[in-house]
């Protein structure tokens, strides 16, 4: 065991390194999707994926404002890990996809009775491989 393994980030530290976590994770799903599947960077379907993945990763409704995590941003981000440096104009419509997502309701929190089954399917399925 590490001397070190009781101290942990904390504030601007651990805001980076949970949206660093968070872009890896969803990057790795992402990049396992066929590539005609994720070759296009205007695609609703897939920018909603990520849209719902940093939902479920990232819970800001007990923190402080400097604490809190833009989330928006963090789906450009992934979008541009995943697609190259894009154009502004790029990112401005997926800013606009992105709020029109939100706007109509679509990017919601999954509640955890259903997180549970799909989790132990997964995990079954990776065991049995």
């Amino acid at each position: 065991m590490s001397e070190f393994a009781f101290i942990k980030p904390q504030n601007g530290l651990y805001k980076e390194a949970k949206i660093h976590k968070v872009q890896n994770q969803i990057l790795d799903r992402i990049t396992n999707l066929p590539e005609p599947v994720r070759r296009d960077k205007f695609n609703m379907e897939l920018i909603l994926m990520i849209c719902l993945m940093i939902e479920q990763k990232i819970n800001n409704s007990d923190k402080k404002d400097k604490l809190k995590i833009d989330k928006k941003l963090i789906a450009v981000q992934v979008l541009q890990s995943l697609f190259g440096q894009l154009r502004p104009d790029d990112i401005k419509t997926i800013t606009d996809h992105i709020e029109y997502l939100h706007d109509h309701g679509e990017i919601v929190k999954i509640p955890w009775w259903k997180l549970i089954p799909a989790c132990v399917v997964d995990w079954l399925s990776k065991k049995l491989k």
